[in-house]
């Protein structure tokens, strides 16, 4: 059984030290200065941004003296507007706001600025890696319930439901007629429209409607009654006869009916036009027949149809009771469905008996009102599911998502944090190209972090070494131990990415070439769960042979394409495991001089790197 151990590593940023010589690819020929001198060059400097940092960005004015003058931020942003589009600087004073960067107000265009004042005195040649608040907005599936329109029906809406002869509220029988509901009461409605509906509900049928057919009836009662008139029937698409003649059994819990035939009101087949599947939910009129010995619905009319919606893990269908209920519909290709999505767990409106228990119409405080209603109410959740819950608020209703962090639900706010690599050569300017690098020689760990899986007795597998970089190893006092370590990068974003590439420097000791390839991997995923062994990693293959072990000679990992991960946010882990197998000679991995960039840049970086350690 595999014991699991996380040491964290963290740079202490206010203690920097002065670097004059470093022994890494950030050599006086890569960065342009061919005139070493002693100066206060940092070659893999980190710096946090603070909230109080970019607000500090937000500031609209300065003062000297008695006089106020435009801040440096704001006249930067004030530049970047021409006459008939004022949006940079639009864009500019929501940094205050939202103590955040975002898209249109991006830290490439005012971090230079801030650098130079917050570290006046470090000299051209320092590189800088600079995390920062990012505010990315909410999900996109957020977006459609700030335009939603609250519904609740009225007498006449209940009568027109139920054809004139139900009651004042409605049952899960009659609810299948929402839909055309909708339909006829919003038809002007436009694609992806949102409908918060709330209606009266109770889980039992009106006894005033059983002793005659309604108009609305289930398979059953059609069949008991086989009563000639039209009528409305729903269930799931069973058997199909003809895909292309619309002929197929509706199936309604137990019972199922052969619908002959299915056209529009026009007469129009309709099957391939609505791409109707197999276990699809639909809704019919028609006219019962027997005339052929088997029990028809013939001249058949479509009303509706919907796939049918996900159904949560592990979250069984409640029981349905008596009560106000408030139900979320989305006009989607045409028609009204209840409102699912397979990227969510939940997806539906707060109840209205919630608001009654805290004695209010509308939820202030969403982030916790509603998190502590998930956790009283979900509580058995998965890691990672989502959970979209629609409210109302003041100033009408929304919606907002909660993830499932593997202890507890966290409310999707749209703030991240991101990292972008600044450099100083006349002035500090935002390296684009480059999304994050590190030499590791001279410069410790950086914010990468030590996951450790199986120790076998060691103390660590992962460490760092000033001379060597970040090195692994399962060798120690003349045994070769099974184990597993990882080493992993903080989260690299590679938003306006087109070719990225992972290259970095190492150097192989010991082990064969043919089982350090298993031993020796490295990793990326879009989706790092905290843990490695929960994370699902994609391999990225060497593209060069790695060194075969007979030295210490340190050579260019090759490029590993990272394209596919474009827009994304990245995590790379680098995995030594030699659990795999017998360990007859436990390889020391050593590694250095990282960068993630676009390949034009990764091209420059090898060969700048192998010039200075002289390889061909």
């Amino acid at each position: 059984m595999k014991t699991k151990y996380i040491l964290g590593t963290a740079l202490v940023l206010g203690i920097l030290s002065l670097c004059t010589s470093c022994e890494n690819y950030f050599d006086e020929k890569y960065m342009g200065n061919g005139n070493p001198q002693i100066t206060d060059v940092r070659k893999s400097m980190t710096y946090t941004m603070t909230a109080d940092d970019v607000a500090t960005i937000g500031k609209q004015c300065t003062y000297k003296g008695k006089d106020t003058i435009p801040s440096v931020y704001e006249q930067k942003a004030l530049s970047l507007c021409t006459e008939s589009d004022s949006s940079a600087y639009t864009e500019w004073k929501r940094i205050a706001s939202l103590k955040a960067f975002t898209e249109d107000a991006s830290p490439d265009i005012y971090v230079p600025m801030f650098m130079a004042q917050k570290f006046p005195y470090l000299d051209a040649g320092t590189m800088c890696n600079v995390t920062y608040p990012l505010y990315e907005g909410k999900s996109e599936r957020v977006e459609p319930f700030n335009y939603s329109t609250p519904y609740t029906l009225t007498e006449d809406d209940y009568r027109a439901i139920w054809n004139g002869r139900g009651a004042s509220y409605l049952t899960e029988q009659s609810e299948a007629s929402i839909p055309a509901f909708l339909a006829a009461t919003f038809p002007l409605a436009a694609e992806g429209k949102i409908i918060i509906l709330t209606y009266d509900f109770k889980a039992t049928e009106p006894d005033s409607i059983i002793p005659f057919l309604p108009y609305e009836c289930t398979v059953g009662q059609l069949l008991e009654a086989e009563e000639k008139q039209e009528h409305q029937l729903s269930g799931v698409v069973g058997t199909i006869k003809s895909a292309i003649y619309g002929r197929f059994y509706l199936v309604d819990g137990e019972d199922s009916i052969y619908v002959y035939g299915l056209t529009d009101e026009d007469g129009n087949r309709v099957w391939k036009d609505k791409n109707i599947q197999p276990g699809d939910q639909i809704t019919v009129k028609g006219h019962y027949s027997a005339e052929t010995g088997e029990p028809q619905f013939i001249n058949a009319v479509y009303v509706s149809h919907q796939a049918p919606a996900p159904a949560p893990r592990r979250l069984a269908k409640a029981a349905q009771q008596d009560g106000t209920k408030t139900v979320i519909y989305q006009l989607l290709n045409g028609e009204w469905s209840v409102y699912a999505n397979d990227r969510l767990t939940v997806a539906q409106a707060l109840q209205p008996a919630l608001y009654e228990q805290m004695g209010t119409n509308v939820i202030t405080n969403a982030a916790q009102t509603i998190g502590d209603w998930l956790r009283r109410t979900y509580l058995y959740p998965r890691e990672k599911e989502i959970y979209l819950i629609a409210y109302n608020t003041s100033s009408g209703y929304t919606a907002d998502e909660w993830t499932y962090d593997g202890t507890d639900f966290v409310m999707n706010t749209g703030f991240v944090t991101d990292v972008m690599s600044f450099v100083r050569n006349d002035a500090w300017v935002a390296n684009i190209s480059t999304y994050y690098t590190t030499p590791f020689v001279n410069d410790g760990p950086g914010d990468f972090t030590l996951h450790t899986v199986a120790l076998d007795g060691l103390n660590y597998i992962w460490r760092y070494q000033a001379a060597y970089g970040m090195t692994a190893t399962a060798y120690v006092s003349g045994t070769n131990h099974p184990v597993e370590g990882w080493l992993v990068s903080p989260k690299i974003r590679l938003k306006k990415s087109e070719q990225p590439e992972l290259t970095f420097y190492h150097a192989v000791r010991y082990g064969d070439p043919v089982n350090n390839l298993k031993w020796l991997k490295v990793n990326v995923t879009d989706n790092f769960t905290g843990d490695v062994t929960t994370t699902e990693w994609k391999h990225l293959e060497f593209t060069d042979s790695i060194p075969d072990g007979s030295n210490w000679v340190f050579r260019n990992a090759g490029h590993f394409d990272l394209s596919g991960f474009n827009g994304q946010t990245i995590v790379i882990g680098f995995e030594y495991n030699t659990t795999v197998g017998d360990v007859p000679s436990a390889p020391t991995w050593e590694i250095q001089d990282l960068l993630v960039a676009e390949k034009e840049e990764i091209d420059k970086f090898i060969q700048a790197g192998n010039e200075k350690r002289g390889i061909q």
